[in-house]
């Protein structure tokens, strides 16, 4: 796809959603467009990929050259987002003086980091829940704490024990109430990420918000686990969002590229400077590395099977022993009651076991 034209409806939505793009530049786009320009398509992948949001930094401007239809739906988008996230908001300013209270660390996570550290609006950045991070010993104790406050909770099953401590997962506990959602994070990422990075609870950025203190990891940690998360995504293809680069800047002006952990990730980094420079200087019809993932979600069409390109393999990631492998491949086979019936409901073990192997086969068989 490198070789052929960017549809013009797509290259105008991502010139036009260009981080602190200047008025003229604005405008002078916006003149630009003919009677042939396909709107419908143009807010159909605006919506599809969150930059509707970022479509009127110049509102009255915008009004002048978008259809009537176009602009009210992106008002009323931006109206839609703003108002699922102020409920949000709220409840972040309602629940965290009681985890400050019950002296449970804590750190606000992607969205609502750059929110509370930049000032960025509620009605541009699309926050669809509440990201948290907190020390993996303390699991018990927030269940625990969110469940007093009227939350309902779902903790993931592992297969065994060993699973648990050799494949932990990101974010083991999810919490809802009504339309707020929250991902509990204990890990950076996961196992399957194949990317490594501890964070650090005990150097947090406390933000007054409304005269409430409002715990943020330090700006660099922030910049780190922003960069690699949207690698994550743009590795696996599966969750990306277009959207996501509009973050890009703010994490590179956190980031301290001497910092020994950036060090270890500066190759990574590298890769991701060159998706922000491509999208910046309009490159994107020559640059490869857009093939299989970024410029599938930018016009929603399906993957091919070619390979990733980006590569977020870690070479210093500790390595699982031989014995530790036999043991945790037996339990994939075999994994424990408890993680059957969360997946199967309720029966003996070799009722649930044969469901979950005649499910396997099933798959297998559709293939």
């Amino acid at each position: 796809m490198s070789k052929q034209s960017l549809p013009k409806e797509l290259e105008t939505l991502l010139r036009l959603t260009k981080p602190k793009i200047d008025e003229l530049s604005y405008e002078t786009i916006l003149k630009q467009i003919t009677s042939s320009f396909n709107w419908t398509y143009f807010l159909e992948r605006a919506i599809a990929t969150n930059l509707a949001g970022y479509l009127l930094p110049y509102p009255e401007i915008g009004r002048q050259y978008f259809p009537t239809f176009v602009d009210d739906q992106i008002r009323g988008y931006q109206r839609k987002i703003q108002l699922h996230s102020s409920f949000l908001r709220e409840a972040i300013l309602e629940f965290v003086p009681q985890l400050d209270q019950a002296k449970i660390p804590y750190a606000l996570l992607k969205g609502w980091d750059l929110h509370f550290r930049f000032g960025i609006s509620l009605k541009e950045r699309q926050i669809s829940d509440i990201d948290l991070l907190i020390d993996a010993k303390d699991l018990n104790q927030v269940q625990a704490f969110f469940e007093q406050l009227g939350y309902t909770t779902t903790r993931y099953v592992y297969k065994s024990k060993w699973h648990e401590r050799f494949m932990r997962k990101h974010a083991p506990l999810q919490i809802f109430k009504g339309i707020v959602a929250i991902d509990i994070h204990t890990h950076a990422f996961s196992d399957e990420h194949k990317l490594l990075l501890e964070l650090n609870l005990s150097e947090r950025e406390i933000h007054l918000v409304d005269h409430i203190p409002i715990a943020l990891l330090d700006k660099n940690e922030t910049a780190l686990f922003g960069l690699l998360h949207f690698a994550k995504h743009f590795k696996s293809g599966k969750t990306l969002k277009v959207g996501m680069l509009q973050d890009l800047p703010l994490y590179f002006q956190l980031l301290d590229r001497q910092n020994s952990k950036a060090q270890l990730y500066q190759s990574l980094i590298a890769q991701i400077e060159e998706v922000s420079a491509a999208i910046e200087h309009n490159q994107l019809n020559t640059f490869k590395r857009f093939d299989e993932v970024f410029l599938r979600h930018l016009t929603g069409s399906q993957p091919s099977r070619k390979g990733k390109r980006i590569d977020i393999s870690n070479r210093l990631k500790p390595k699982t022993s031989f014995v530790n492998s036999l043991v945790l491949a037996f339990f994939d086979l075999f994994p424990n009651k408890k993680y059957l019936e969360a997946h199967f409901g309720r029966g003996s073990y070799f009722k649930l076991w044969r469901l979950r192997l005649e499910k396997a086969l099933g798959f297998a068989q559709g293939k």
